[in-house]
């Protein structure tokens, strides 16, 4: 029985750490929201949001990746993902001045 409960009080604190999807997404999406409203030349030309891929398309051919800013962890983190951070693009995303 107290195997049990150490079982059951193992479980429920760590499953409590991870962030529920709702919470993760909108924080996501806030990255890439404010990312476009940072860069009049994506924002003007903005063609697609791809959210499962993490990439923002605009003017022709252009694309902004997105990927987690990685951090170390302890072995068995249970929390919630790593940042999302701009990695790159195959175009200019500001407008030359």
């Amino acid at each position: 029985m107290k195997n049990l409960f150490k079982l059951l009080l193992f479980v429920s604190t760590s499953s409590l750490a991870a962030l529920p999807p709702q919470y993760q997404n909108e924080k996501d999406l806030n990255v890439m929201v404010n990312f476009i409203k940072e860069h009049p030349k994506v924002i003007s030309s903005l063609r697609k949001i791809d959210f499962r891929a993490k990439i923002i398309y605009f003017d022709d051919a252009c694309e902004a990746i997105f990927g987690r800013k990685h951090k170390p962890k302890p072995e068995g983190w249970v929390g919630p993902a790593d940042p999302l951070e701009f990695k790159k693009s195959n175009c200019e995303i500001d407008y030359p001045e």
